[in-house]
């Protein structure tokens, strides 16, 4: 009886091995899946500029709604903003996309329509798609415009100084799918003293929505 108690505890201790190993190779299984299930729901990379296609003069179109700023002698009017950019020029390849975006800027035109009949003008520039996280982004602009600001004091317009000034624009944006993206953007025109002592300029704040071909 005393050999067969003995044989019985081994056979349990063997058991219990057993499950020990097997409760072990399981927890070792949970551990090796979870790079795998975080890989799955890691956020989408930040759009890039794209530079293996074919240059594009017109890669993008974008509408929007701005309003002037209030501070200056300009009255406040609703604007409408239509814009064409191109796809990236190719100057540098790197795979650094921060880099990429800085290097291969695109060409951007368009034109700011005051609603009102207050100033409206004409653009073009180069702009600058850089990522920043997900599907967020920020954009800056800078170029030259032709506006038809007046030339004489009238209730509620802004001389200008020149009809030709500057301008710089700078906004987030978030790509909504591979297509369609959203901006929130202000931008300024002026002659930077160029014209005069006198450099009121123009800003504009605003939302615009693109849609990439």
């Amino acid at each position: 009886m005393a050999k067969h108690g003995r044989g019985l505890g081994e056979m349990g201790r063997a058991r219990l091995r057993l499950l020990t190993l097997a409760a072990g190779a399981a927890a070792l299984g949970s551990v090796s899946a979870t790079p795998a299930l975080s890989a799955d729901i890691a956020p989408a990379p930040a759009p890039t500029p794209d530079l293996t296609s074919p240059f594009s003069p017109v890669e993008e179109v974008r509408g929007g709604v701005f309003y002037d700023d209030p501070s200056p002698r300009e009255s406040p009017s609703e604007v409408v903003s239509l814009e064409a950019i191109s796809s990236p020029l190719k100057f540098y390849s790197t795979s650094n996309p921060y880099l990429a975006a800085f290097l291969n800027p695109r060409l951007s035109a368009g034109a700011m329509v005051s609603v009102e009949g207050r100033t409206s003008y004409g653009f073009a520039g180069v702009n600058w798609h850089v990522p920043i996280w997900d599907r967020f982004f920020f954009e800056g602009e800078f170029g030259g415009a032709l506006n038809d600001s007046a030339r004489r004091i009238e209730p509620g317009r802004t001389d200008l100084g020149c009809p030709v000034t500057f301008r710089e624009s700078g906004g987030f944006g978030y790509q909504i799918t591979s297509n369609i993206d959203v901006i929130a953007s202000v931008e300024h025109i002026s002659h930077a003293s160029l014209c005069g002592r006198e450099n009121p300029g123009l800003t504009n704040f605003g939302l615009r929505v693109g849609y990439k071909f």
